[in-house]
């Protein structure tokens, strides 16, 4: 019967998400690209070579509220394309970051990504450090489970927070379809967005229990996706460890301690997009369903389906994209908190402190998977407007929970000072009721920066 169930909610959601329906002119905030990847013809030249250079400096508030850097940093990257017609591409990102980061020392050189592809007669074979992301909704994207995430990076560029992971990519086109695999040989996590700073004492953070690299713990997704001239869409199917770990526990004589840990679940999505005259339609859902779910792994989130819609339009220089969000919990339960009977008894007592830790512990997940509720809703917006000869570009994003009053305002303007030269200027602040999420991470989240970039 709970299969059932899932069953029923992944295939009304789906109904809802076709019925709405959309193709996003925001594609350059958020693109689709498991489809830009798997061409390997998108340079002319055999070898490119390209990259930036820039400088950056960001503030914010401190966990005591008082103004502060939160980091400067300098950044150099270089970007290799090197194809052979009819045979395959090669690609590689490299960047050097020297500087602060939230008071530690920031200097690293990162491989974002390294992968050859080979691409005989329409099969695109893909190995090495890769970033896919799936689906079509901006922000919100309940398909998306492949890539890993940073949500503290100090960018002003959204695509900065996306990990690079190891994989093994193929796809093969059908007409105006491709059916795509993707196998994920080794985990790799979000960077949690939680630190020593927000931490309560007597709390804390333990190393996290994450999978091996046996075979049995790679994940792997299968989509099929449709590109027709009226109307763009797919069905996924990801099967895998999640990249947002639960948070386990261990209690002794010094306090409580938090232990990230894994769990594997089955995703279930679709996406749709597509335009009625110049206003674009958009649409994604997925059904979510984690392995090994009970009350004894408070870690593991109760199976959830999340449903996102939206519309966009371009009015001369102005583009407004809007969306809805709604998420529902399957088989939904309260929390409860343990009942204390005789203060008195020593054992009892015990008994009553576990428990209340645990039922703690328990709101904490849900607070990190937005599932702290049954049903909850939510809308997001996102507008542009260019200027002075395309030169002069502003942006206000955001985000407004109905269900908890949490809230985020991403603010921004960027001037091109000259060819390949920009100033950008901005900010992100987020906040919500006391308990919430957003009102947790706040302080470590919301911040202010200027950056110079210089492309080449």
């Amino acid at each position: 019967m709970k299969k059932q169930r899932i069953v029923a909610t992944g295939l009304c959601l789906l109904s809802a998400a076709i019925c709405a329906s959309s193709q996003g002119l925001f594609e350059s905030v958020q693109t689709d690209s498991s489809t830009a990847q798997s061409s390997t013809s998108v340079a002319a030249k055999p070898v490119d070579f390209s990259g930036y250079v820039k400088g950056a400096v960001f503030g914010g508030y401190s966990s005591a509220h008082d103004l502060t850097i939160f980091g400067a940093y300098g950044q150099a990257a270089a970007v290799l394309d090197a194809q052979k017609a009819n045979v395959g591409k090669l690609h590689a990102e490299v960047r050097l970051n020297a500087g602060k980061d939230r008071g530690n020392e920031a200097v690293n050189c990162d491989v974002r990504e390294a992968w050859g592809a080979l691409d005989p007669a329409g099969f695109n074979l893909k190995v090495g450090r890769q970033i896919i992301v799936w689906g079509r909704a901006d922000a919100v994207n309940p398909t998306n489970n492949i890539t890993p995430k940073n949500e503290l990076v100090l960018s002003s560029e959204n695509d900065d927070s996306r990990l690079g992971n190891e994989l093994v990519y193929a796809d093969k086109k059908i007409g105006c379809s491709s059916i795509q695999g993707i196998w994920v040989p080794y985990y790799r996590a979000d960077v949690i967005p939680i630190n020593s700073s927000i931490m309560p004492a007597g709390i804390s953070l333990k190393d996290p229990v994450y999978p091996d690299m046996k075979f049995r713990n790679g994940g792997y997704a299968l989509r099929w996706e449709l590109n027709a001239p009226s109307v763009d869409g797919s069905l996924s199917y990801f099967n895998g460890y999640a990249t947002l770990p639960g948070f386990n526990y261990s209690l002794d004589a010094t306090g409580m301690s938090l232990v990230p840990t894994a769990y594997r679940m089955q995703v279930f999505g679709g996406d749709v997009s597509s335009a009625i005259g110049s206003v674009g339609l958009r649409a994604e859902l997925a059904v979510k369903v984690p392995y090994d779910r009970s009350d004894d792994k408070i870690y593991i989130p109760q199976s959830y389906g999340q449903a996102v819609v939206g519309v966009d339009k371009s009015i001369g220089n102005w583009s407004v994209l809007l969306q809805y969000s709604g998420l529902y919990v399957i088989d939904y339960k309260k929390v409860a908190d343990p009942v204390l009977t005789d203060p008195s008894d020593p054992i009892e007592l015990q008994i009553y402190g576990a428990g209340l830790a645990k039922a703690n512990m328990e709101r904490m997940n849900r607070l990190f998977t937005g599932t702290s509720d049954e049903l909850s809703h939510s809308v997001t917006a996102n507008v542009q407007w260019n200027t002075m000869h395309e030169t002069l570009h502003f942006k206000l994003a955001g985000l407004y929970n109905f269900t908890t009053n949490e809230y985020a305002v991403v603010p921004g303007a960027s001037y091109d000072v000259a060819d390949a030269v920009c100033l950008s200027v901005g900010g992100r602040y987020l906040e919500g009721d006391k308990g919430s999420m957003s009102h947790l991470v706040s302080n470590l989240m919301s911040t202010v920066y200027a950056e110079l970039k210089l492309s080449f």
